[in-house]
């Protein structure tokens, strides 16, 4: 198995509500998690998670402004000493005292999003997370992210009891319901749920046959509503058809003995509120259970009930609350009505499909898609290879030992004279083989490959590279959590003294930085690129499905550089999703001399503009523009002078922290500024290049070298 996923999740109210109940059913449904929970407010979901073995550790939290603000530093430092793969805020509050804490330590942030409370900042709030999950599409829709997904709180593992079942049971907690129809409110007892509203109903004309009972107790955050409610139906005379009962254990299980549900959140003075429904747990619950719903039009309620399972009311209108009690006064109607809601939600997922949804989340969050995955589809590890035999030799002995029985190595020779196909052929395995295909640049020979490939997964990395252990397992196990159609991995570029560290700092991302995206790398690679990103792969390590492989016409084969990433791109463009694994790791060498690494660059820019991918060309071409504008501003004026100097200090800022991260940063650092316009100038004089060959109709792919980065 790879290595679970550790979580932290920063829950804001310790009550067993809707929220808290999805989070200990889905943490229940899974043994991919290694979880940690911080409570911003003692209660009883304190001692359920305890209860399940999971830590928990206590920051209590006001929600005065200024207690959010000040609460952000403790998170903090609980991120630092637990050093989570990724945290979890379940919900608002959450998000808000979480989000600045891990953009400062460098932590992945998922938000699960319950409720419609603060709507006004989700934008934000949402924009600071790296993922973001909703209970309900129409939660989602206020953070205004297109990558929003949907876990919804699972169907219950036991099927609601039968009408009789329930109302026994509800009798052994003093509750004996008889023959008149009865409608029940089911939840915490707060001002938004609008339980006065259905108190008023049953006293209104339509209302007056029916019998109301609330099930729940005082929310911590409303003391006293309780008695509220019991005076207003005092106040209407409705003390012998209005009952209130203290929360009941399992009492969604026990919805089939009312006749009517009422879900009726309205919006109030107080702006901590939210001002509909979310998801609506019970109203679903009762679907379930075959019992009709009033819910509030406007949320994910009343569009579930779709027009059969029950009514849809205005908020704050016990009238119209009163009129749908009086047309599900008639036994058939309610029959109807329930049949319906069993119908329409006959296919919700189970607890383990939701938790299987959030841990990929979760996971592709924290750059481990397939943690705690111990299985995957058998890959074929395919290397083009040309006068390499010792490096051939040194890249199996790495590859050789992390294959499965199913797996396999195919080595692609391009016509090497020093021995190259015959050190593969005499390996002494036989899942590892070699094709001989002369003449063959690089992804020529990869495409030469996938009529030879068995397994259904086909994986790359070169001779230079040395794959960390376990790097294919989590290749197989990326590839196996959900359905990727390209798994992208990271590499970590090695350094033989300061000018190779500067050009490491300048010219490449950090594997680090995808498990700690600070808000600078955060910000940088979105400005700037040179982040891993998992449309954008390198045949260094990455794996792909043969079968889309084939697909997309293969590696584009008038590419003498760049031809991995031209064929990341062409996977996403045909909708296949991309995710970035930093546990397929492999170290890389670079060039041994400057001219080397001139030359590499260079053919890496005339990849980009032969590729045509316009990504990669605007940031050549601005880096060759910049390169240009900036000398000039430096003698056109103050605020001109003033602009470039900023501008270069923000584009050389994330490679000087990563120059101080490493050995002997001073020099390192001194050197960076050379580094990173060796880098930039190679690439955009060679993408001019290669938009100039582009125009001029392309390179012929057999008088191109096959070289092996």
């Amino acid at each position: 198995m790879t290595r679970r996923l550790r979580v932290l999740v920063v829950v804001p109210s310790a009550v067993l509500g809707g929220a808290e109940g999805w989070l200990l059913k889905v943490l229940a449904a899974t043994d991919r998690l290694e979880p940690e929970v911080l409570l911003l407010q003692d209660g009883p979901l304190r001692a359920a998670l305890e209860a399940r073995g999971v830590p928990v550790e206590l920051l209590p939290v006001g929600n005065r402004p200024v207690d959010l603000v000040t609460a952000t530093a403790g998170v903090g430092r609980v991120l630092r000493r637990v050093r989570p793969d990724v945290v979890l805020a379940n919900g608002v509050k959450a998000a808000v005292v979480t989000a600045p804490a891990c953009l400062q330590v460098g932590s992945p942030l998922v938000w699960a999003k319950h409720d419609h409370s603060y709507d006004r900042i989700a934008p934000l709030l949402g924009r600071l997370c790296t993922r973001v999950v909703a209970a309900v599409e129409e939660l989602g829709e206020p953070v205004g992210r297109d990558d929003v997904v949907v876990v919804p709180p699972p169907r219950p593992d036991q099927p609601p009891l039968d009408r009789a079942a329930a109302r026994a049971e509800l009798a052994g907690h003093g509750l004996v319901l008889d023959d008149r129809p009865t409608a029940v409110v089911l939840g915490r007892l707060v001002p938004y749920k609008g339980v006065d509203d259905a108190v008023r109903a049953v006293a209104l004309p339509g209302g007056e046959g029916w019998r109301l009972v609330v099930v729940g107790d005082d929310d911590p955050s409303a003391p006293g509503t309780g008695t509220d409610l019991r005076r207003l139906a005092s106040d209407l005379g409705l003390s012998d058809r209005v009952a209130f009962v203290d929360a009941v254990p399992s009492a969604a299980r026990l919805l089939a003995a009312f006749d009517a549900l009422l879900v009726l959140t309205k919006p109030t003075d107080d702006r901590r509120s939210p001002s509909k429904e979310g998801f609506g747990t019970t109203a679903f619950e009762a679907m379930l259970a075959g019992v009709p719903v009033i819910g509030v039009e406007g949320g994910a309620v009343v569009r579930r009930l779709a027009g059969r399972a029950g009514a849809g009311v205005r908020p704050g209108a016990p009238d119209e609350v009163a009129s749908a009690l009086a047309r599900l006064a008639d036994p058939a109607a309610r029959r109807v009505a329930g049949a319906a809601g069993r119908e329409l939600v006959a296919g919700h997922p189970s607890a383990a499909q939701v938790a299987d949804l959030l841990v990929q989340v979760l996971a592709q969050a924290a750059g481990r898609p397939g943690a705690g995955l111990s299985s995957g589809p058998a890959m074929t590890v395919v290397t083009p290879v040309l006068d390499e035999a010792d490096g051939i030799a040194a890249l199996l002995a790495l590859v050789v030992p992390q294959l499965g029985p199913d797996d396999r190595v195919l080595v692609v020779d391009g016509g090497s004279t020093d021995g190259t196909a015959q050190r593969v052929a005499s390996w002494p395995d036989d899942r590892v083989s070699v094709l001989v295909a002369p003449g063959t640049n690089i992804p020529a020979a990869r495409n030469a490959a996938l009529p030879h490939v068995t397994t259904p997964w086909v994986a790359a990395t070169d001779v230079g590279c040395e794959p960390v252990p376990g790097w294919l397992d989590a290749l197989r196990a990326a590839a196996a959590d959900g359905e990727p159609e390209l798994v992208t991995g990271v590499y970590r570029v090695l350094s033989r003294g300061p000018f190779d560290a500067a050009m490491a700092a300048a010219g490449y991302p950090d594997p680090d930085e995808v498990r700690r995206p600070t808000w600078l790398v955060r910000g940088y690679g979105a400005l700037l690129g040179r982040a891993f990103d998992p449309s954008l792969p390198t045949n260094r390590s990455n794996a792909v499905p043969v079968a889309v492989a084939r697909a997309v016409g293969g590696y584009d084969e008038t590419l003498a550089a760049g031809e991995d990433v031209s064929f990341g791109q062409a996977v996403v463009r045909r909708g296949g999703m991309a995710v970035l694994t930093a546990d397929a790791e492999v170290a890389w060498h670079q060039r041994p001399t400057v001219a080397a690494t001139a030359r590499m660059y260079r053919s890496y820019g005339r990849g980009d503009g032969l590729s045509g991918e316009r990504t990669l060309v605007a940031r050549d071409l601005a880096r060759a523009v910049a390169y240009v504008a900036g000398p000039l501003l430096l003698v056109t004026g103050r605020r001109a002078r003033a602009g470039a100097l900023v501008g270069a200090a923000a584009y050389l800022s994330l490679p000087l922290v990563r120059a101080v991260r490493g050995p002997d940063p001073v020099r390192t650092a001194a050197l960076v500024p050379a580094a990173a316009a060796l880098k930039d100038v190679a690439k955009a004089l060679g993408c001019l290049e290669g938009l100039r060959a582009r125009r001029r109709g392309g390179l012929n792919r057999a008088t191109e070298p096959a070289e092996v980065s």
